[in-house]
């Protein structure tokens, strides 16, 4: 009897969590007392709901050597707010395709009771399965949907229901966490031996997890005779305590995939002696399926539509590759445009130029193709976007894979892009694509990892020169170049902007001072940077004898995000991002510096971010160098009180006053 290792180590580091203040109730159809008056939910205040109990019963059932997968699942809720009414309404997506009876389910049962407690006594209001709606999603799956009824803050809904699936080899992941705190949860899969499953465990709480041995009993039929047969079975239990709700982070890029789960992902099966069979396969098989798809592999080595025209520009005769690749780029940038979808698959050329528009899989497999028009090789690079969640990392799947962009050799280096990127540049590529696990394939070759996060950085380097007035005004120039993922944010403020004015008036407020005079350069242009110069004027608070000013316009920290107390998630960036500005200040006449801030320089211990503020004084003009650099994207939970603790202190310090005296 084969049992997945990385699941037993899991088991070994598993630790019973803290009890919870509501004791599961596993009884069905009888909600207690305690359950129905509960008006807020102790682990969490602020929850419009709670999942109090959910127990998930995955079995094999089987008839001779036909397998058949059940799913037994029951879901008890408790409404807290009005806006917990939401999780009355039911969604349960599973695969039906008349046209492949061997991959089929059905819904086979569902039930639901709305429990209210109206003047001490529980009205119950049930449904059943004639209340189901089912809606198509495409060729292979359904969504079955349901609203319960009769639901308000006060509630508990319970509802179950049962799948049955013929798709023997596979499981559908189990999530213990959702979008509302979870009370209690429980899972038990039972699987014949016959199947080689790797069970893991992952996410960001623990799970109380056992794996045990049992029976699977089966009868075959012959006649009027009938047989009795077992089976050895492996059962994995897991079962989760007062989980936090996963909720939406403004620095986790999907919460998906931190969410405590259990996947089962089938290796092998092996019905008899002389009948095994390996499903597991390589990210090569992977590549291959890809390369013999009509709508993939098939248009990668095509000439595009456009070949006779970019060889009459003349852009195949451009020495310089950069420069060749950026004319390509623009040339098809011209001509058509992105609708804003992400996909995998490329429809075809002359759909595309038809509408004028495309997905960005369309535009890049017409760039991969007029690359090669003009002599350049190129090759696709498979992702899953940040916002879809990162490839699993224990197994190969194409279903991960979401989208793809384009790669170019350029002596030891490479060139990425992507077609749908209206504001950046060679190597710059919008958070949504800079992704740590992509695959740059090229058929009969092994494919090759690379890490997009590195080749991403927004920087930004500022020089102000100012000279403060008498009355307490600063007045002065700031030239400000941006560069890489940095200037790509600038032209997308600008492209988005209602109208010029608005974008400097957005401006006078990011930086807190009142513009009168700016310049802006390259906001329209394919090019690495951008420039900005801002003629500004900035009051400080005065006294008889006195200056206060603040010598910052717009810094990369204005207030700490990081105020979460024992966060589990972890913190993730768009990009690198490195800040440069150099301050000098000139103080009128008959006036001197009475106080300055102190300088500062900070670098944390594994030197995934840094800061200084440096202040010096030379005659009567201050300077001051101010550096911030996030060199990591990612930074683990670990680490988290050590980046709060950073950003605390350079937003602290980015609001030190100048103290200014008469002489």
């Amino acid at each position: 009897m084969k049992i997945c290792t990385i699941f037993y180590a899991l088991l070994l580091a598993s630790t019973a969590t803290a009890q919870t203040t509501i004791e599961p109730n596993l009884k069905w159809g009888k909600p207690t007392e305690q359950e129905l008056s509960m008006t807020v939910y102790e682990e969490d205040k602020e929850a419009p709901a709670v999942v109090l109990c959910q127990l998930t019963n995955v079995g094999y059932t089987m008839d001779f050597h036909n397998y058949f997968v059940n799913y037994d699942v029951k879901t008890r809720i408790k409404v807290l707010t009005d806006a917990g009414k939401e999780y009355a309404n039911i969604s349960i997506v599973y695969i039906d395709n008349a046209e492949r009876q061997y991959a089929q389910e059905d819904l086979e049962e569902f039930k639901a009771v709305a429990y209210n407690l109206e003047d001490g006594k529980v009205k119950k209001t049930k449904i059943g399965m004639s209340q189901v709606f089912k809606e198509r999603i495409d060729d292979d799956y359904v969504r079955a949907k349901v609203a319960i009824p009769q639901v308000k803050a006060g509630t508990v809904i319970e509802y179950e229901y049962k799948l049955h699936s013929n798709v023997f080899y596979h499981l559908y992941d189990w999530e213990a966490q959702k979008d509302i705190p979870v009370a209690y949860t429980n899972y038990r899969l039972e699987v014949p031996t016959v199947f080689i499953f790797n069970v893991e465990t992952a996410g960001i709480q623990q799970l109380q997890s056992s794996v045990t041995s049992g029976t699977l009993s089966y009868q075959v039929s012959s006649g009027n005779l009938a047989k009795q047969y077992k089976r050895y079975t492996n059962i994995y239990d897991c079962t989760g305590r007062n989980l936090r709700a996963l909720k939406k982070d403004n620095y986790v890029w999907n919460v998906r995939d931190y969410c405590t789960k259990v996947t089962a992902e089938l290796q092998s099966y092996n019905f008899s002696v002389n009948e095994q069979r390996d499903m597991r396969k390589t990210w090569v098989q992977v590549d291959n399926t890809l390369f013999d798809h009509p709508d993939f592999g098939s248009r990668l080595y095509k000439h595009s539509k456009y070949r006779d025209e970019l060889l009459a520009n003349g852009i195949d005769k451009i020495d310089n590759m950069e420069k060749k690749v950026t004319a390509t780029f623009l040339f098809l940038r011209q001509r058509l445009a992105w609708n804003g979808e992400y996909e995998l698959l490329a429809k075809s050329s002359s759909e595309v130029i038809k509408k004028g528009n495309g997905s960005n899989a369309d535009l890049n497999m017409m760039l991969i193709n007029m690359l090669g028009d003009v002599g350049v090789k190129a090759y696709p690079v498979l992702m899953s976007t940040r916002r879809h969640g990162r490839l699993p990392k224990t197994y190969p799947s194409l279903d991960k894979i979401n989208t793809f962009i384009v790669g170019i050799p350029n002596g030891g280096s490479w060139i990425y892009l992507d077609a749908s990127c209206a504001d950046g540049y060679l190597n710059v590529l919008p958070a949504n694509l800079n992704v740590e696990q992509a695959r740059i394939i090229d058929k009969g070759t092994q494919g090759k990892w690379v890490n997009l996060q590195k080749i991403g950085e927004a920087k930004s380097v500022r020089n102000i020169k100012a000279s403060l007035t008498a009355d307490g005004q600063m007045k002065g120039e700031q030239t400000t170049i941006y560069s890489g993922n940095a200037a790509a944010n600038e032209r997308k403020a600008f492209r988005e902007a209602s109208d010029s004015t608005a974008f400097m008036d957005s401006k006078a407020t990011q930086n807190g001072v009142n513009i009168t005079q700016y310049k802006i350069e390259g906001h329209h242009d394919f090019s690495p940077s951008v420039t900005e110069v801002i003629n500004f004027t900035k009051q400080g608070e005065t006294t008889d004898d006195h200056i206060y000013i603040n010598p910052f316009t717009a810094l990369p920290i204005n207030s700490n995000p990081f105020t979460e107390k024992n966060r589990l998630l972890p913190v993730e960036f768009p990009c690198r991002n490195t800040f440069n500005a150099y301050v000098q200040l000139t103080l009128p006449d008959g006036w001197q510096l009475d106080e300055m801030p102190k300088s500062v320089n900070v670098t944390t211990p594994d030197k995934g971010a840094s800061g200084r503020i440096n202040y010096a004084l030379t005659g009567n003009t201050i300077t001051i160098n101010y550096q911030f650099r996030i060199n990591n994207v990612c930074y683990d939970h670990e680490q988290y009180d050590m980046l709060s603790q950073l950003f605390d202190l350079f937003a602290n310090r980015g609001k030190d006053m100048l103290v200014i005296k008469k002489k």
